[in-house]
């Protein structure tokens, strides 16, 4: 089963890749979550720093194919 990545933001926005520095076991840790609910470690990131903050979740952009 292939991994599920983060949706289009509704708005249009373009995601930003802020580099990869974490330390290794931070890495892992994150690829765990990620292999657990099928979901790509940058949706996982996200998902982590908009709880921490408690930032709104931003709207999506719906697949067409909802599998």
């Amino acid at each position: 089963m292939p991994r599920i990545i983060a949706p289009r933001l509704f708005n249009g926005d373009v995601r930003e890749s802020i580099g990869h520095g974490l330390p290794p076991k931070i890495k892992s840790g994150l690829k765990l979550i990620a292999q657990k609910e099928n979901k790509s470690v940058s949706w996982v990131l996200e998902e982590v720093i908009i709880d921490y903050f408690k930032f709104s979740t931003p709207k999506y952009k719906l697949r067409k194919n909802n599998d």
